[in-house]
C-alpha cells in the first residue's frame, strides 16, 4: 500500500522541499498552510504537487487543527510519516520584559502547543514502523536574546521530542528532531528586501560562512524518516553549519 505522510507548513521553504522529496518516493502527502493562494501558485509552478492533499488552516487555532486531523483519520485511517514543520514568523521579538504578554503567549502557542497537539494526534494514527520528525531550531539548544519565548518554545519541543520518543518506541514509532540553523527560505528573502546587507552579515556569523539550502535540511529529515535511521530514537540532528558551536 502507498505510504502516507503529513507535512505541516508545506507551501514554502523546508516544508515544500520535504513534500517534493516525499513525492519522488511515491508517498501520498497531506499538507496544510495558512495561505491557499500561495499554495496554488506553487502548484502552477510544480505540477507534481497536484497529487498532494492540501487543506488551508491556521495551526494556532486548535479547532482547525482538530478538523484537519479528523479529516486525515476519516480519509486515510493511518499515517506512516509526519513532519511537524509549520512555524509562523516570530511575533515576540525584542527584550522579554518589554514584549506584550499576548505576543509571548502567541509564540508559545504556535511554536510549542500547536506542535504538541499535532504530535499527539499523529501518534494516534500510527502503527509500528511509523516515524515522526519535529522541526526544531538551533535556538532550541542555545539561548536566544531578543527571541526568548521562541527559544523557550523550541527548548520545550526538544524536551517533548525526547520524552515522547521513549513512550512510543515500544509501539514501533520513532520520534526525532532536526535543528536547522539559518536556512535560506522565503522568510529570509523577505528580510533581505528590507535589509539588503543581512545575508552577508549572517553569513559572517556562521562558521561555514553561508546559509543552509533547504535541501540540506531535508536531507537530514529524509534520513531520520528512513530505515537507515532505524536505531535512532529521540535524537536531534543539528544542521547549522557550526553555528551552535561558535
Amino acid at each position: 500500500m502507498k505510504k502516507t505522510a503529513i507535512v505541516t507548513g508545506g507551501s514554502k521553504g523546508i516544508g515544500l522541499e520535504v513534500i517534493k522529496r516525499l513525492i519522488e518516493q511515491g508517498v501520498q502527502v497531506i499538507t496544510c498552510s495558512r495561505n491557499k493562494a500561495h499554495w496554488l501558485e506553487q502548484c502552477d509552478a510544480l505540477p507534481e504537487l497536484q497529487s498532494v492533499d492540501y487543506l488551508a488552516l491556521d495551526i494556532s487555532i486548535e479547532s482547525q487543527l482538530r478538523d484537519f486531523f479528523d479529516y486525515v483519520e476519516r480519509q486515510y485511517g493511518q499515517l506512516d510519516f509526519a513532519i511537524n514543520n509549520a512555524s509562523p514568523a516570530i511575533g515576540s521579538l525584542g527584550e522579554f520584559g518589554s514584549v506584550a504578554l499576548d505576543d509571548l503567549k502567541n509564540t508559545l502557542d504556535v511554536d510549542f502547543w500547536s506542535q504538541a497537539y499535532c504530535l499527539k494526534r499523529e501518534i494516534s494514527l500510527m502503527g509500528s514502523g511509523g516515524a515522526i520528525v519535529n522541526v526544531s531550531s538551533v535556538n532550541g539548544i542555545r539561548p536566544t536574546p531578543n527571541a526568548a519565548m521562541y527559544s523557550a518554545a523550541k527548548h520545550a519541543l526538544e524536551g517533548l521530542t525526547r520524552s515522547v520518543a521513549l513512550e512510543t518506541i515500544s509501539k514501533g514509532i520513532r520520534i526525532n528532531a532536526v535543528a536547522p540553523g539559518v536556512t535560506w527560505t522565503p522568510r529570509w528573502q523577505e528580510r533581505e528586501r528590507e535589509d539588503p546587507g543581512i545575508r552577508e552579515r549572517v553569513n559572517d556569523a556562521v562558521p561555514l560562512k553561508r546559509f543552509a539550502h533547504t535541501g540540506e535540511v531535508v536531507d537530514a529529515i529524509e534520513f531520520l524518516l528512513s530505515d537507515k535511521a532505524s536505531y535512532i530514537v529521540g535524537h536531534t540532528l543539528v544542521v547549522d553549519g557550526g553555528l551552535s558551536l561558535a
